[in-house]
């Protein structure tokens, strides 16, 4: 029980501290520090029920934390819009083989939990492929609410906590920030409200 608390405030301060720094590596480093403490998290979880949703977790965030550190390593990963898609393409392969896998291995059907993190997954390499920052941003916020989603399901909070704050109010601020088309028309609404009153 302590471990969970430990790893959950882990990832909540990790994220804080994503969303603070305005050094990208900087906001990477946090970023792996947050999947590895949701991945720390699972596997604790995991260790204590036998549960399949959590194995799925835990392999989902092992993936999504060493494909992290790989591109914080290898900054060509990131600099190259083609080594980009290919990490990002693998990672979902990884995670997708490595989740029906587990469950197989449970002996437990493909159940709809189990897919939620993985739609997560396609929806954030998605917008890590893309170069158009407005479908970028779009992508991360969808990943964000569907992995929070999971979160709630499983009771992670510490990665309820991670895409709440660094995945969807970030993005939602960047999106209001550059006025993406949707938020545009939200913010042109609430200007109007206010100077009608």
């Amino acid at each position: 029980m302590i471990a969970q608390i430990l790893f959950q405030a882990t990832s909540a301060i990790a994220s804080v501290g994503r969303v603070k720094t305005s050094s990208h590596i900087v906001s990477r480093r946090f970023n792996a520090l947050a999947l590895g403490a949701v991945a720390a998290d699972f596997a604790v979880k995991y260790a204590q029920t036998g549960r399949a949703d959590f194995l799925v977790g835990l392999m989902v965030f092992i993936v999504l934390t060493v494909r992290t550190l790989l591109i914080l390593g290898f900054g060509k990963i990131e600099g190259n819009t083609f080594r980009r898609r290919v990490a990002c393409a693998v990672a979902f392969l990884v995670c997708t083989v490595a989740s029906i896998a587990g469950q197989f291995y449970l002996g437990d059907p493909i159940r709809p939990m189990i897919v939620l993190p993985l739609a997560g997954v396609g929806l954030g390499c998605l917008g890590e492929a893309s170069n158009d920052m407005i479908v970028r941003r779009r992508c991360v916020l969808a990943m964000g609410c569907v992995m929070a989603a999971f979160g709630l399901a499983t009771g992670a909070w510490g990665l309820v906590f991670k895409n709440l704050v660094s995945d969807v109010g970030a993005t939602v601020y960047s999106m209001n920030k550059y006025r993406d088309p949707p938020m545009s028309a939200i913010a042109v609404w609430c200007q109007r409200r206010k100077l009608a009153t």
